[in-house]
């Protein structure tokens, strides 16, 4: 139930953002006095009456606002606010237009738009060529409105309502109604949504266009869950679910794979036949090929004394370490892979150092802006996104480095290579010179790529790839609770405290165990706000808090919620939904901005609040943001370890609980604790614990990679 209820006449904006989703307004009460708003109001027009739900609440620097949940839209009821709206809804009727037709018909207008257009004439002014610019606006008018409401109808808000106005545009209406699986292209209309709205226009279950829909949907789904493809017999379950008939289904793929809209691989089984999406097929068949000619077409040696590179490094390599150097600048592309403290930051160093003996121009990169910030800091050289060292266009949403126009390199080195997936893997190999060395840097048993694919995985398991697999821990990495716990729990053991660490007591990782969700919860904001400013840690700066999921008493949402009110309660803040942003909070950017050349994963400050937009400071950039790409950023005191990947922190805190059941994984836990630099703590059930530590698996992906390498 909402607090408030409000009701009035549009009379103006102050700010509207370009998606719909969010806009300030004023609105005319009975009263007669102004009030603002806000919400999801962009769309509307002034002039037009509200009738809204939702709350008042007092913005520290914008004063009293109602912000608006839910609302409805009636026709202007006075003749000046029917004369606000025809001026600013219909194109080719201005204000002084408005007038005279408001004069003439008064609060009939919109009957005479409607269904007397002819009687327009009668207006002062306005002669055959006028009447018919005002019709013809008044139809798409028209039409947008029965466009939105035929959506909201079916729960869709106005931001989505945008969207799929602005990429069918005048065909909107028609592929709404006659071809609505074409929704399921929008980013936020799923497979059921767009078949409620089939369904509501008589397509039957058995009919083409739905099934082939619903394949296309669960593979895509499939991808975005980390697999290439899908097994024909998982595939055709979960068409079932979508309440396809298995032998329609099996018909339609049939079809479709006749047609190649879907590609299919031969197996023993019927059910065990792999089905890709065709592009998902050819990008994996890709990187297969190229891997393989790269591993043929070794690159010539170029005679180079490791310990003389080690001697301008000043550091002395373990034997192992420096055979990982030489496979490294032996083959045309090699791995190094290994566990925290095994030296890989080390072999980095010195294998650069020798390129540059050899006279070899060798780039750096890795897959977030954190990963290459940290690669530059370990090797001393420039490191570069992915993205930026393939120059992403967002004009022509590609790379532009690919065989057109290839890297100028001699040697390309990737860290992080855990988060490679398929298709920033293929662009990587489409712009490598045929004798550019290609290094991948990672730890394999970390999270895999968010995207489709497990490039590292797949690579070391073909067999075909040279392989330098690090399993030493140095002494100085082993004096460290954080080192020392993490192999223990990639070895499947339950990790010790560090007051009671059998291998001799440490200060920099502790367990504290709490049943009860609430008690772990303020347990974890007990540490953050009292016991590591003791150890000289700057809660707002230096700690990160990891947690599986975003829902629950122990996920980012809830916490975040609680660490902002506790580290940063006062100050400007912006309300957008159900977020409040304050000056001084860290965001997280959730998706790659091209427009804003800020990508998935950066981490930021905000340093200054107005309304509808967010200036942030992400390292050292300060980017503006306005409307849709305020969504694409949340807080960031609190985020999910997959999140995390590829960051490093001074302190982590991980919080693991039982209601975190199905995300617990070893992986996961492992991910979190290699997060931690120099402090780090875990608050959890110990079932939780001994969960996490024991489930190896559950979140295997479908792909043909090592296969394809093997062959």
């Amino acid at each position: 139930m909402y607090a408030d209820r409000l009701e009035g006449e549009v009379t103006g904006f102050s700010f509207k953002s370009g998606d719909g989703a969010f806009a300030v307004g004023k609105v005319k009460v009975q009263t007669g006095a102004e009030v603002t708003v806000v919400g999801p109001i962009a769309h509307l027009y002034e002039g037009q009456r509200l009738v809204a739900n939702g709350q008042w609440v007092n913005d520290g620097r914008f004063g009293r606002q109602f912000k608006i949940e839910t609302f409805l839209v009636e026709e202007p009821r006075t003749l000046r606010g029917l004369e606000r709206y025809l001026a600013a809804a219909i194109e080719g009727v201005g204000p002084e237009i408005a007038r005279r037709i408001v004069e003439t018909f008064g609060l009939d207008s919109l009957s005479v738009l409607e269904g007397q257009q002819e009687r327009l004439s009668e207006v002062p002014g306005v002669g055959e060529k006028t009447r018919e610019k005002i019709v013809a606006g008044w139809a798409r008018d028209a039409a947008g409105r029965e466009l939105e409401v035929t959506l909201r109808g079916f729960g869709m808000g106005p931001a989505l309502c945008r969207r799929i106005a602005d990429k069918f545009g005048k065909d909107a209406l028609a592929v709404v109604t006659r071809t609505p699986y074409r929704l399921v292209d929008i980013k936020g209309v799923g497979f059921r949504t767009a078949d409620q709205i089939a369904r509501a226009n008589g397509i039957k279950e058995d009919d083409p266009s739905r099934v082939q829909a619903a394949v296309l949907f669960c593979l895509g789904e499939a991808e975005d869950g980390g697999s290439c493809y899908l097994p024909e017999g998982v595939l055709l379950a979960q068409l079932v679910k979508l309440d396809v008939p298995e032998s329609v289904a099996r018909t339609e793929l049939d079809r479709m794979a006749g047609f190649g809209r879907v590609a299919r691989h031969s197996a023993p089984l019927e059910d065990q036949r792999a089905i890709f999406k065709p592009e998902t097929q050819k990008l994996e068949a890709k990187v297969a090929r190229s891997l393989t000619d790269r591993l043929k077409d070794v690159p010539p040696a170029r005679a180079v004394d490791v310990s003389r590179a080690e001697v301008a490094c000043k550091l002395e390599l373990h034997p192992a370490q420096r055979a990982a150097v030489e496979l490294s600048l032996a083959s045309g592309v090699s791995i190094i892979t290994g566990g925290p403290g095994t030296g890989k930051t080390t072999i980095l160093k010195v294998l650069l150092a020798a390129g540059r003996q050899r006279d070899e121009k060798w780039l750096c990169a890795a897959p977030t802006g954190r990963a290459a910030r940290r690669l530059s800091e370990s090797s001393g050289q420039e490191a570069k996104t992915l993205h930026r060292l393939l120059e992403y266009s967002m004009q022509d949403m590609d790379f532009t480095r690919n065989s057109s126009k290839l890297l100028e390199a001699d040697g390309v080195l990737v860290d992080e290579s855990s988060m490679l997936d398929l298709k920033l893997m293929a662009a990587l190999l489409d712009a490598l010179p045929a004798k550019c060395r290609l290094v991948l840097v990672g730890d394999v048993d970390q999270l895999p790529s968010v995207g489709a694919g497990q490039i590292l995985k797949d690579c070391i398991d073909s067999g075909t790839i040279p392989v330098a697999r690090l399993t030493e821990v140095y002494r100085q990495a082993n004096d460290s609770g954080i080192v020392r716990n993490a192999h223990r729990i990639n070895s499947g053991r339950v990790p010790e405290s560090g007051e009671k660490d059998p291998d001799g007591p440490v200060r920099d990782f502790f367990v504290l165990t709490r049943e009860d969700a609430t008690d772990a919860q303020n347990l974890l904001l007990q540490v953050i706000q009292e016991r590591l400013p003791r150890l000289g840690f700057d809660p707002r700066k230096d700690v990160q808090v990891l947690t599986p999921m975003h829902g629950g008493i122990l996920g980012t949402t809830a916490l975040n919620e609680r660490l902002q009110a506790a580290l940063n309660p006062d100050g400007a803040a912006l309300v957008r939904g159900n977020r409040t942003y304050r000056v001084g909070d860290r965001v997280l950017q959730t998706r790659n901005d091209y427009d804003n050349d800020i990508f998935n994963g950066d981490v930021g400050t905000i340093l200054a609040v107005e309304p509808g937009s967010l200036t942030v400071d992400f390292d050292g950039r300060e980017v503006t943001l306005l409307a849709e790409s305020i969504d694409a950023v949340e807080l960031a005191y609190a985020i999910s370890i997959h999140k995390s990947q590829g960051s490093e922190y001074p302190a982590v805190i991980v919080a693991l609980h039982n209601s975190h059941f199905v995300m617990l994984r070893r992986n996961l836990l492992y991910t979190a604790l290699t997060r931690a630099r120099r402090f780090a703590c875990l608050v959890a059930s110990p079932r939780a614990l001994r969960t996490a530590v024991g489930r190896c698996g559950g979140d295997e992906r479908y792909t043909k990679l090592a296969e394809r390498l093997r062959q």
